[in-house]
């Protein structure tokens, strides 16, 4: 876990994407975004901005900087700017894009960037491992924080960086990269020096059984102290070899998991829409947390509000009475 630079560690938990609130001209909503970071920080997770739930793609090069800036503010006031990392997204098209927008996330305040193969043109370089690891080694290199590589697929032309690529990239750089992974294959595989964060909660014990280090969360965004127990029980039991405890930490994974199947039901739209539907009402004088999304995203239809409104309920009960 020796994935540091000069502000804070990152380290071993539950990292939430947080989603990008905006209003109904598409405008970034800050106030809200302040409240919604206030609260994930308070449950002591951390935090990944301008990610794909963030809808970080589309968001404006001075937009993604502005979000870092103000998720600093808020740890600052809160006096937890040295124990809440920031993990900010710095995807572009090209290594000239990507190390602006890592220049940029450093200068606001966070403490490491998260970043994908670019997509565009994966189809003329995206079998060739010489330029993909030439790209990764040279933002490593060129970026003034930690990289957290984040291996997605469907999100990046289709190229997927197998583990054995990645290790090499990760052990090669030291301290300056990690891993965000949506395979399981990466478990077991880890008498490793850096941090590795699979990509969903729906099997973050087994993860940490195989020696992993938390998760990235989206659902998070609506239950963090559930997904925090569920990290602390886990570890707990790990670490001290009580079965109780184990047994504890399967039962609160067995509700994670339900209630990330109903998300994965109607897709990753449907966590800002939970957002929405089950957080929001408990917060005085907001009429959203997560709004609208920006085109060309299209706005959750009514079986998506209804599928997460039944279906949340259990794990929300549970949330609030934490």
């Amino acid at each position: 876990m020796d994935v540091t630079n000069s502000s804070a560690k990152l380290r071993q938990g539950v990292y939430v994407p947080v989603v990008t609130p905006f209003n109904q001209n598409e405008d970034i909503d800050i106030p809200i975004f302040k409240r919604n970071i206030a609260r994930l920080a308070k449950a002591d997770c951390g935090l990944v901005l301008s990610g794909t739930l963030g809808e970080g793609n589309l968001l404006e090069r001075e937009e993604k900087k502005l979000l870092v800036k103000a998720a600093k503010d808020v740890l600052m006031a809160e006096d937890l700017d040295n124990s809440i990392p920031i993990i900010a997204g710095i995807n572009g098209e090209s290594l000239r894009q990507c190390v602006k927008h890592a220049q940029d996330a450093a200068e606001a305040g966070a403490d490491a960037a998260v970043v994908v193969a670019p997509s565009y043109f994966a189809f003329a370089y995206g079998k060739n491992k010489s330029a993909l690891k030439n790209f990764f080694e040279s933002l490593a290199d060129r970026s003034p924080i930690p990289l957290l590589l984040y291996n997605i697929p469907f999100a990046s032309g289709g190229i997927d960086l197998d583990p054995d690529f990645l290790m090499d990239i990760a052990i090669s750089k030291g301290h300056r990269v990690a891993l965000h992974v949506k395979s399981p294959e990466y478990r077991a595989r880890h008498p490793l020096p850096f941090l590795v964060l699979p990509g969903g909660s729906d099997y973050m014990l087994p993860a940490l059984v195989a020696r992993q280090d938390g998760c990235v969360s989206g659902p998070a965004n609506i239950y963090p102290k559930v997904m925090m127990k569920l990290f602390r029980t886990s570890v707990e039991a790990l670490e001290t070899g009580n079965a109780k405890k184990f047994r504890e930490a399967q039962q609160l994974q067995d509700l994670v998991t339900e209630a990330d199947s109903i998300i994965n039901r109607v897709g990753f739209l449907g966590i800002k829409t939970a957002f929405d539907v089950h957080v929001a009402p408990d917060v005085k004088d907001v009429e959203y947390l997560g709004g609208v999304f920006r085109k060309p995203l299209p706005p959750p239809s009514e079986y998506v509000i209804e599928t997460v409104r039944e279906g949340l309920k259990k794990i929300y009960e549970v949330e609030n009475s934490l």
